[in-house]
C-alpha cells in the first residue's frame, strides 16, 4: 500500500497555511474533509503530524520531515503541469505576462500589440506589480513571464536582458534646482525625496545609484503610485526619479521639468524574468522570439 497523493496534498497546504480552515478554503473543500483526511495519514503513517498552538497548526518533527518531502513533490508537479500547458498549439492557448504599473502603461502595449497580431488565438493576460512581486509570481508559475526593472532575483528565476529604459531626475520648475544648468550629486544631499514601493525596480536602482555617489538625502514619503508621486513634485513638495516616457506628457505642460545631473543621462536595464530551469511553452517562447526583435 502506497502513501495517498489526495491525503498528502491535503497535509501540505494545511502545514503551509498553518490553519485547517484556510486550507480547507485553498482546496475547496470542507473543514472536517480536511480533519478527516489528515486523521486518515496520521494512521497510515502511524506518526503525530500536527499539535495544536491556539488558533494555529505547529508541525511535530515528524510533520516537519514530511513536510519538506511534500513540498519537493508538489514543486515538481507544478513544474510539470506549467510545461504540459504549453504543448498546445499556437492557434489557441494562453500566456499569463507580469509587469510593473509602469511598465504595463507605456512599455506593454507596443510589445502586446505585435504579438497580438501575429498570435490571434493566443489570450494574453497581464498582471501588475512591483518588481518583486512579479518576480516571486514567475517563481511560484502564477505568470509565465515577466518584464520588470533589474532587482535581486527571488530563486528559482533568471534574467533575460531586456533593453535599457532612461529614468529621470524630476522636479517642479519653480524647484531651485530647476534654474540650474547642470546638478551634482553632493546637493541631492539636503533635498527631499519621494521614492516609490518597497519592492519596486525603480526604487532598488535609485537607491543603489544615491549610494554609490555616496548621497542619502531624507526621503520625504514612499508610494506605490507614480501618479500621487508627480503630483508631490508637481506642486514642490521634493523631487523624485521616474522614467522619462511617465513624464514626458507633465514636461511639455511645463508641469515638471526633467533635471541634468553632471554624469548624463541615467538608464535602468529591464529584464524579461522566466523560470529557472524549467520548460517554457510554445506561447512564452513565441514572446521572447517577437519582443526580441524589438529591443531597440
Amino acid at each position: 500500500m502506497q502513501i495517498n497523493l489526495n491525503h498528502l496534498r491535503i497535509f501540505y497546504y494545511a502545514a503551509r497555511e498553518r490553519n485547517l480552515t484556510k486550507a480547507a478554503e485553498a482546496l475547496f473543500v470542507t473543514q472536517p474533509a480536511v480533519t478527516m483526511q489528515i486523521k486518515a495519514l496520521e494512521q497510515y503513517l502511524e506518526v503525530p503530524l500536527f499539535r495544536k498552538r491556539g488558533k494555529f497548526l505547529e508541525l511535530t518533527d515528524e510533520g516537519n520531515v514530511l513536510y519538506k518531502y511534500a513540498d519537493k513533490i508538489f514543486c515538481v508537479v507544478e513544474e510539470m503541469e506549467h510545461a504540459l500547458k504549453g504543448f498546445a498549439s499556437l492557434t489557441h492557448g494562453s500566456l499569463i505576462i507580469g509587469t510593473t504599473r509602469s511598465f504595463a502603461r507605456y512599455l506593454m502595449p507596443r510589445l502586446l500589440s505585435g504579438y497580438q497580431e501575429k498570435f490571434p488565438g493566443i489570450k494574453v493576460s497581464l498582471e501588475v506589480g512591483s518588481s518583486l512581486e512579479i518576480a516571486e509570481g514567475v517563481a511560484a508559475f502564477k505568470h509565465d513571464l515577466a518584464i520588470i526593472g533589474r532587482i535581486p532575483l527571488p530563486s528559482k528565476v533568471k534574467a533575460i536582458p531586456f533593453k535599457p529604459e532612461e529614468f529621470c531626475l524630476v522636479a517642479s520648475p519653480y524647484h531651485p534646482l530647476a534654474r540650474k544648468g547642470t546638478i551634482s550629486w553632493e546637493e541631492l544631499e539636503k533635498e527631499p525625496i519621494i521614492i516609490r514601493e518597497p519592492g519596486s525596480g525603480s526604487r532598488h536602482f535609485m537607491l543603489s545609484l544615491l549610494a554609490s555617489h555616496g548621497v542619502k538625502p531624507p526621503v520625504l514619503l514612499e508610494a506605490g503610485s507614480v501618479e500621487f508621486i508627480k503630483e508631490y513634485v508637481i506642486q514642490s513638495r521634493g523631487i523624485s526619479f521616474l522614467y522619462k516616457p511617465e513624464i514626458d506628457r507633465e514636461a511639455e505642460m511645463g508641469l515638471l521639468k526633467p533635471l541634468k545631473l553632471g554624469d548624463g543621462p541615467l538608464y535602468i536595464e529591464t529584464i524579461i524574468v522566466v523560470p529557472e530551469g524549467a520548460t517554457l511553452s510554445p506561447a512564452s517562447r513565441a514572446f521572447l522570439e517577437q519582443v526580441d526583435t524589438l529591443k531597440s
